[in-house]
């Protein structure tokens, strides 16, 4: 049973302390010389991987990432993200993470570590298995679903196909490759996210995103992403990587000029000219916030992470855009993510 931790509420509040139950892995508990010795295992592990050739799932720097974001039409952002890789403590092991914020109501976090043995990913690297949680593509057909399920918290979203279909964004940094994809990059989605009896049903718009490989990009993540009826616009980039779309009702808009600057207030802009006489501002609501997405560690372990694998504050945020295309008005929903 993976190791979980939930918190629901503002921020400040602490992580649910655990029951009898709850089965700890010492990626929570080491304390002293094992985390000594965890920080020189995973060195002499890079420093190996330095020196042989490897398939990228083998190097010591390989990481994976599904992940899920939605507007909700209640006003709400929700977001599950997935990670497998080989730069913590245990080659091979999982984090699963899902949070729900409210326009008017304290946020649901929650959280769940997963080792090597709880970990299983699909042939076609299209979904993910972390303990009970789960996302990616696992029925029949091309939808997305989130699902996890927990005495204090539980949720099931599923994400149907919509939208353009971008190319992926791939290339080589640090001496491994890098790949970020987007199989659906507007799609209608609908379920629940409840905790207790906070939460609840809803239905919305969600973008599905993959991401990952054995290089380790220089920068900085930053994504906006807007999503409405006949709007889909998203951007997705890290050093030299950068996925992007767009497509106003029937029109798919040239990006070659295309400039975008995202940060970490929420707000965002994306100028298309001069291939495209147009410009969108995304001005930042206050659904959504920041969270360090190596809080799961311990101190030392948290110190050798940034060193190797770089940012790790994750800002994110609900907004919203309006301007006019060809003589029409639009309006959307957006989400901007900025990892730093």
């Amino acid at each position: 049973v993976p190791n979980r931790r939930i918190k629901a509420g503002s921020d400040g509040e602490r992580a649910r302390k655990p029951t009898s139950n709850d089965q700890l892995y010492p990626v929570m508990s080491h304390r002293g010389g094992y985390a000594l010795s965890t920080m020189m295992t995973l060195w002499l592990s890079i420093l190996v991987a330095c020196g042989s050739r490897e398939t990228p799932t083998e190097s010591a720097w390989w990481r994976e990432q599904w992940e899920i974001i939605v507007v909700s039409e209640d006003g709400g952002l929700i977001e599950g993200t997935a990670t497998v890789g080989n730069t913590g403590m245990v080659r091979g092991a999982g984090h699963f993470s899902a949070r729900r914020w409210f326009r008017s109501d304290a946020p649901i976090f929650f959280e769940m570590e997963g080792s090597s043995n709880d970990v299983d990913i699909a042939s076609s690297r299209d979904s993910v298995r972390i303990g009970s949680a789960l996302v990616g593509r696992f029925d029949e057909g091309d939808h997305w679903t989130l699902r996890f399920s927990h005495e204090e918290a539980n949720a099931i979203v599923r994400v149907d196909p919509g939208g353009p279909n971008p190319p992926m964004a791939t290339g080589i940094v640090a001496g491994g490759q890098w790949t970020v994809t987007s199989p659906i990059a507007n799609g209608r989605t609908h379920g629940w996210f409840n905790a207790g009896r906070r939460g609840g049903i809803f239905e919305g718009r969600a973008v599905a995103l993959h991401r990952g490989g054995d290089g380790r990009p220089p920068a900085a993540r930053k994504m906006v992403v807007i999503l409405g009826s006949d709007v889909s616009i998203g951007f997705d980039w890290q050093g030299t990587d950068r996925l992007g779309w767009a497509r106003i009702g029937d029109n798919d808009l040239s990006l070659e000029t295309t400039n975008v600057a995202v940060r970490t207030d929420g707000s965002a802009t994306i100028d298309f000219r001069p291939a495209v006489d147009l410009v969108v501002s995304v001005a930042p609501g206050k659904v959504g916030g920041t969270t360090e997405t190596l809080d799961h560690l311990t101190g030392p372990e948290r110190w050798l992470a940034r060193m190797t694998l770089g940012p790790s504050n994750r800002h994110v945020y609900r907004g919203q855009t309006r301007f006019s295309f060809e003589g029409r008005e639009h309006r959307a929903a957006a989400v901007t993510v900025v990892v730093d």
